[in-house]
């Protein structure tokens, strides 16, 4: 999970939780008052934000257990005996009779324990959905959830290579789709987020438990559960010498085992590296982004001709914690042999190096290995870090606290020359800062302890910041008054240093050359980094091969192949060659040459020159108007089956490609709009979700009382707003931007009036916030615990915020009620689309058969799940074809709402001059909203109709439809109902 070209944004940051511990009079939006004094108890800041982690995490649950470590033999329970209740059924597989689990499904077990004692469980389990997501499960014990980690467990599968390497169409080697292992496995109760090395004890009394585990993911074969004592990993006590000969060496991206499909190997060009080459791409090392979550595991298999001790080396780089180790647990056949090799620290490299494992003494560490096969295994730990993470994240909260507070007492008022003392309502406020900024400091000595040669580690530079940030505060704090922002708000404040820090302390991404395991006399054959002369001519070596022919390059093409020009990235692109080559060109016998499109906007320009391909994908939605208008594309209804392609889609994201009769584009992703909600924050604060815009109002006040808020999208950028922030609330309350002819504005129309009042007194009346470029980390940190936002948010906060996985979900936008009462729920969805260019009927007709190809629903789903698979979440391929999408490794819930907000996609029609249309309603939202005067809703439409109106005719003069103020062609503009119309008649013609 979380992989990409770019570094990836792998996050651990505040779960933050509200707890209303005071009753505070709801104050009127536009500003809270300041309180008298008195009013706040002294010494003391009222605790608002709640780390649910830390709150009811291990660390405080284990420290106040009563009962003694169990310390027998395992008692084991078989499943189908102690079952009493649930969704499951017993089933037998592979002679071994379990429990089968379905989706979503809840089991109750009772288990007799033999005495009161704090054990160790674990489960013998076998994923056995196709689906390439670990199964999540919810474990309680006798009701309730014993601890926080017991909320969300997280039963991994193993994944293993394909025997043979895969190669595209230039010979260059690419990353190939691991196969899923169904076998049976065994885990203990573990922390998902690896924070602890080792099983989390659950206290048990004597006698009848009743465990309830409900699945949030995936289907479980579940076989017995066992209850231990903690498992003992023993006490390193020195190692002995390694005598002989022995040399094993192991390529690290010939996995046995990965327990992360997304973990893969890369190529880089580095003379290094085994293997290398310099022209062709070969894979050489572990992919540094897709290793780097805490608890990811990949697994090698070995020989060992000689018994005997070995040293172990490695040939690695990581570079993501400067100055700071990544920690691993080190396995052998499956188990840590000793403490040496658990926690394992592995130095910051930059260039690859090589590292023989040794003990805190610098003496070299030795396994015993019998001859024969064995396995070594690399897990990511975070243990190490734990408590550091756990200081950072209550500090945080503890700030989230104060700013609340002195935003209380003092009001929204930052006149830096008004007399007010903060001291006298919150005493000992300096004190206060002053011990965070201590606690952050020893954060930064504990660092120091992994690497004594530097006074500062580099990769902790955002906590000296913050520290430095909370003395300055300390020593003023009556300023806080005026500089609030710098202690939890603004992107330079205290909380945003440290979330930074959580991000860096999160990122762990090692790239592994090669494994060695070595005796005494065997050293010598541990390779050396080749030198300067030979790396310089290796260099320029490369540097010549890199003016040939590049692959994917629109240059280096077959003029006689199908040319499909694809506005994404490499990887994309890879994995869609081979299925065009595994599946379409077999099918068809048209050979395709894929490339990478340069600029998605000089496609004009590319046409113009007759330079264009013969179908483009993954092109701005907006673009296919602006190509149509001009006459450079294919009118896709002229094809006898165009309407069974169509109907694979909406009819919202088919209307942006209609021009009169015609439709040029097709949908390939949607950007869809959900709303996001903070379940934990709203259960704290008893507030339901909102169905409608008065119940988004309705909740205002409990939110900012708090300090809290909604977030719209129109917040997202300071100047220009699109359609996509402006129109759906028009839509929904009734509005439309033409009244059918595009002479007929209708900006000003009672609705959209209603609509557009409606928009903007959400932030000049209801306080929604203005400018919020990053809604993502407001909804992490919990101050924007619920707000409307679309698929790029959701991939962020699905794999970049796990700290809050499991306490959000997603939910229908908040819609506007009708007539009868229906709540209208209508946005946007448009992202990417297919068109083909004009060309001889013959390449018309071979793009044509490429696009429904690719357009179906089979090649569409299996393309998402090969992506996903291959790199990970932080590839979401978010199609547009529904019965697609609901195919998708996606989380089942969120894919429920998500299909059914498609249902209300309404996208703002692409005709002349409708470009004005958008940039005028950014205009008079920013002139009510934004403006140094306020401006009425009915002058600002009005004038920005006027505009419309002008450049309208402009535009149809400029294409022929008027002349002399006159129409002479008729322009309509589309509707959802045009769409549907285009489409009943092109089948009809079937």
């Amino acid at each position: 999970m979380k992989r990409g070209n770019a570094k990836k944004v792998m996050a651990l940051s505040i779960a933050v939780c509200m707890t209303v511990t005071t009753a505070v009079t709801a104050l009127p939006a536009m500003q809270l008052r300041a309180q008298e004094p008195g009013q706040t108890a002294q010494g003391t800041v009222t605790e608002t934000y709640s780390n649910e982690r830390l709150d009811n995490g291990y660390t405080k649950v284990s420290a106040g257990y009563t009962l003694a470590a169990y310390t027998g033999e395992a008692v084991r329970y078989k499943a189908g005996d102690v079952y009493r209740a649930g969704d499951a059924s017993l089933t037998t597989e592979d002679g071994y009779t379990a429990l089968s689990i379905p989706e979503k499904g809840r089991v109750e077990l009772e288990i007799d324990v033999p005495q009161s004692a704090v054990y160790y469980m674990n489960f013998d389990y076998l994923a056995n959905s196709e689906s390439i997501l670990p199964v999540e499960a919810g474990i309680m014990v006798n009701g309730e959830y014993p601890f926080y980690e017991m909320r969300q467990q997280k039963l991994e599968s193993q994944w293993t290579a394909k025997p043979d390497k895969v190669y595209d169409s230039y010979g260059n080697e690419v990353v190939s789709m691991p196969d899923k292992v169904y076998d049976w496995q065994n885990k203990y109760v573990q922390d998902s987020t690896y924070r602890y090395t080792q099983p989390l004890g659950i206290e048990l009394a004597q006698g009848k438990n009743t465990i309830s585990i409900e699945l949030n993911e995936g289907t479980l074969l579940l076989g017995d559960i066992c209850l231990t004592a903690k498992p003992q990993v023993p006490e390193y006590t020195g190692s002995e010498a390694a005598p002989g000969d022995g040399f094993i060496e192991i390529q690290a991206e010939d996995f046995l085992y990965r327990n992360d499909s997304a973990i893969h190997a890369t190529c880089e060009y580095d003379p290094d590296l085994y293997p290398y080459q310099a022209g062709n791409r070969v894979m050489n090392t572990v992919d540094a982004t897709s290793f780097g979550e805490g608890g990811q595991e990949v697994t090698y298999s070995f020989n060992a001709e000689k018994a005997g001790n070995y040293y172990i080396a490695f040939h690695y780089s990581q570079g993501d914690k400067a100055d700071f180790p990544v920690f691993m647990n080190v396995k052998i056949d499956g188990k840590i042999p000793n403490t040496a090799f658990e926690n394992h620290a592995f130095a910051y490299e930059k260039k690859y190096e090589m590292y023989t494992m040794v003990d805190g003494d610098g003496s070299k560490i030795s396994i015993p290995l019998e001859a024969g096969t064995h396995t070594i295994s690399m897990q990511i730990s975070m243990e190490p870090i734990r408590e550091s993470l756990e200081t950072i994240e209550k500090i945080m909260g503890r700030v989230n606290d104060l700013s609340l507070e002195v935003t209380k007492v003092a009001g929204t008022n930052k006149d830096k020359y008004r007399d007010f003392s903060l001291e006298a309502y919150i005493p000992g406020i300096g004190e206060m800062m002053t011990g965070w900024a201590d606690e952050l400091d020893q954060v930064m000595e504990d660092a120091r302890v992994y690497n004594p040669n530097k006074n500062k580690i580099a990769a902790y530079a955002s906590v000296k910041i913050a520290e430095n940030q909370l003395r300055s505060l300390a020593k003023k704090p009556d300023e806080l008054i005026y500089r609030i922002d710098e202690l939890a708000t603004s992107t330079s404040s205290v909380n945003q240093h440290l979330a930074n820090l959580i991000d860096s302390l999160n990122g762990n991404d090692f790239a592994l050359d090669s494994i060695y395991l070595y005796q005494e006399d065997a050293a010598k054959q541990l390779p050396k980094n080749k030198n300067i002369f030979t790396k310089m001519w290796l260099g320029i070596v490369r540097f010549f091969t890199s003016f040939g022919e590049q692959a994917y390059s629109s240059t280096n093409t077959n003029p006689e192949h199908l040319q499909v020009s694809v506005n994404r990235s490499r990887q994309h692109l890879e994995i869609m060659q081979l299925l065009i080559n595994e599946q379409f060109t077999p099918q068809t016998g048209i050979e395709v040459d894929l490339s990478l499109m340069p600029d998605q906007t000089k496609l004009v320009l590319a046409n113009a020159s007759g330079d264009s391909p013969d179908v483009a994908t993954g092109v701005n939605y907006s673009i296919p108007f602006e190509l149509g208008i001009r006459g450079a594309l294919k009118d896709l209804t002229e094809f006898p089956d165009f309407a069974e392609v169509a109907e694979r889609y909406n009819a919202g994201l088919i209307m942006p490609y209609v021009i009169g009769d015609r439709i040029y584009a097709l949908p390939e992703t949607m950007n869809f709009q959900v709303m996001f909600y903070r379940k934990d924050i709203l259960d704290k604060l008893g507030l339901e979700v909102p169905d409608t815009m008065e119940d988004v109002q309705a909740m205002l006040p409990d939110l900012q009382m708090r300090g809290l808020n909604f977030y719209y999208p129109t917040a997202r950028t300071v100047g220009m707003k699109t359609f996509l922030d402006t129109t759906p609330i028009l839509f929904q309350s009734g509005g439309t931007l033409y009244d059918g002819a595009i002479d007929k504005a209708i900006l000003t129309s009672e609705e959209n009036v209603e609509g557009f009042t409606t928009l903007t007194n959400l932030f000049t009346i209801y306080n929604l916030p203005k400018d919020v470029p990053n809604f993502y980390q407001h909804f992490r940190n919990g101050d924007y615990p619920i707000g409307i936002s679309d698929f790029g948010n959701y991939n962020m906060i699905s794999n970049a915020a796990p700290e809050i996985d499991g306490s959000w979900g997603v939910a229908l936008i908040p819609g506007v009620k009708n007539a009868d009462g229906e709540v209208m729920r209508y946005s946007s969805a448009g992202a990417e689309s297919t068109f083909l260019f004009e060309s001889d009927p013959e390449r018309e007709q071979k793009a044509w058969e490429f696009v429904k190809w690719w357009s179906s629903a089979e090649v569409q789903a299996e393309f998402g799940q090969r992506l996903q698979i291959t790199y990970g979440d932080e590839y979401y391929w978010n199609t547009a074809n529904a019965e697609a999408f609901a195919q998708l490794p996606w989380d089942s819930d969120d894919k429920a709402v998500i299909l059914e907000q498609l249902d209300w996609t309404l996208e703002a029609p692409r005709a002349l001059a409708s470009y004005m249309v958008e940039r005028e309603l950014s205009d008079a939202y920013n002139l009510v909203v934004l403006g140094a005067k306020s401006a009425s809703v009915r002058e600002s439409l009005d004038d920005a109709q006027k505009s419309v109106k002008r450049e309208t005719q402009r535009k149809l003069e400029e294409f022929g439809y008027m002349e002399n103020g006159e129409m002479v062609k008729e322009y309509e503009v589309p509707t959802v109902e045009k769409v549907r119309e285009i489409i009943a008649k092109s089948k009809e013609a079937e």
